[in-house]
């Protein structure tokens, strides 16, 4: 009975750790393009360096509406920021771009859409 226990409880630690990987993987998206990497989100920021044409990269974070997303280079070049816009992976972008509501709080049904308030 022991030993049951035993390689049932092994089974079930197999079985979570392998739905559980995937989960912790990081995103990853490609340049579509050479790319400077900025130290910022913003052309104003200083270049740092540069992504080649096709390179992956990690997915850090993603500012809203994906305009910047932070990358991590794979090759352990510098990290920064690029526009999302030059990035390939739309699922990777969703998955580390912060959640925006889509509707007003302060008017949910869209009662007044021409407000100035």
């Amino acid at each position: 009975m022991h030993l049951t226990r035993t390689a049932f409880a092994a089974v079930a630690l197999i079985a979570l750790a392998a739905t559980a990987t995937p989960a912790l993987a990081k995103p990853t998206a490609r340049a579509s393009g050479v790319q400077a990497i900025h130290i910022g989100p913003g052309y104003a920021y200083p270049v740092i360096g540069k992504l080649a044409d096709q390179e992956r990269v990690y997915l850090d974070q993603c500012t809203r509406q994906q305009r910047w997303c932070h990358v991590v280079q794979l090759d352990g070049g510098p990290s920064g920021w690029v526009p999302g816009s030059w990035l390939i992976g739309s699922p990777a972008k969703n998955a580390v771009t912060p959640f925006e509501f889509s509707f007003d709080p302060l008017d949910p049904l869209d009662l007044f859409p021409d407000r100035d308030w």
